[in-house]
């Protein structure tokens, strides 16, 4: 898996543009299905309003907007670009307008949805996904020492030891770092490890 960004949890935030208040509902989401069921979710939440703009980009990279009734590109393009601006995947933004009785114009709404949007995935704080792998690593005690060193090398979230009939080392590695470290260790203990995914 190539890792992303996208928004750590749920959360709301909401703006107010000359009298209209725009609400700002922001959720990760793992696919189509997904995105378009919190999208439903925020509509049956906000029956009552004006326009339920939503903009959404799955993991697998597909986007989905909607103006909902405003001004063509106004509202559900600005609120995706805001998503592809952060570089953020798994994510659906929907902006539920109230309106104020004042118009705002064109440049009104794109910068309110805008505004609305990003103030929403900021209050989902953004972070990064990555996949790890597990692997077990058995030595024998001669080149213990070796392989010691050359994991103190790497971030390593977990690593623990054990000690028996040789050194096992139980850790977990960043995926894409997995090749180049279980590589070295077959070269720095000349092909005595036992490495186990």
């Amino acid at each position: 898996m190539t890792p992303y960004q996208t928004v750590r949890h749920y959360a709301e935030a909401v703006i107010v543009e000359k009298k209209s208040r725009f609400i700002a509902t922001v959720s990760p989401v793992g696919s189509d299905e997904e995105a378009r069921a919190f999208v439903d979710s925020v509509k049956k939440r906000y029956p009552d309003a004006r326009h339920n703009v939503y903009a959404y980009l799955t993991v697998d990279g597909m986007t989905r907007y909607s103006d909902d009734g405003e001004p063509k590109g106004t509202a559900g393009l600005p609120v995706l670009n805001v998503i592809m601006k952060k570089e953020l995947k798994g994510v659906a933004v929907v902006v539920t307008r109230y309106f104020g009785g004042i118009l705002l114009g064109a440049p009104g709404l794109l910068r309110a949805y805008t505004s609305a949007a990003t103030a929403g995935i900021e209050a989902a704080e953004i972070y990064s996904v990555r996949s790890y792998d597990k692997i077990e690593i058995s030595v024998p005690f001669s080149v213990s020492e070796k392989v010691k060193y050359e994991l103190s090398l790497y971030e390593l979230p977990e690593c623990k030891v054990e000690y028996g009939e040789k050194v096992t080392y139980k850790i977990s590695v960043l995926s894409e770092m997995t090749e180049k470290l279980t590589s070295r260790i077959v070269d720095v203990t000349a092909g005595k490890a036992e490495i186990k995914r």
